[in-house]
């Protein structure tokens, strides 16, 4: 019998600070030693699962990191572009619908809204979707304002409590 230990490490950085992400597998090698080929192959299997393995999660935590950022105080660093300021022109406020100023929805409610489809077992697409159809025009659930939320938030929770009756 033929084990392989397979191990892969990544570190993203952003805004000077890095977070390292590693992953270890060990398997077993099912391919006659007379067969280098199979071996090389089961092993690139192996590598390939690891890679995909630390993929998910680097993505899982750009995507957590990304929602929790929303919620964070804009920094006045000197390090920012000045193009980067003036494209945010009137701060976070975003248009709704109506034309009207709003703020981005908080990190709480997109939070909530993805519980809420995942006890609903809707999948992320059927969330913007519906979320469509409440709204009145096709909305991303990370660009939804706070009263869009609101809106959403309160028409799901009401047909979520309706289904379960």
């Amino acid at each position: 019998m033929l084990r392989v230990n397979c191990g892969l490490s990544r570190k993203v950085s952003r805004d000077y600070q890095s977070h390292g992400f590693s992953i270890n597998l060990d398997g077993e090698i099912t391919a006659p030693l007379s067969d280098p080929r199979a071996v090389v192959e089961q092993v690139k299997e192996l590598y390939d699962l690891a890679e995909e393995a630390l993929a998910q999660e680097v993505e899982r935590y750009q995507a957590t990191d990304a929602v929790a950022s929303r919620d964070e105080e804009p920094r006045s660093s000197s390090r920012q572009p000045a193009r980067r300021r003036e494209a945010s022109g009137n701060g976070s406020r975003r248009a709704d619908g109506n034309g009207q100023q709003d703020e981005p929805a908080t990190n709480k409610q997109i939070q909530y809204l993805l519980s809420i489809a995942k006890r609903m077992r809707l999948s992320t697409v059927e969330l913007e979707r519906e979320v469509g159809e409440i709204l009145g025009q096709q909305v991303g659930i990370y660009d939804l304002t706070k009263r869009q939320a609101g809106t959403v938030i309160d028409s799901l929770t009401t047909a979520d409590t309706s289904r379960a009756r």
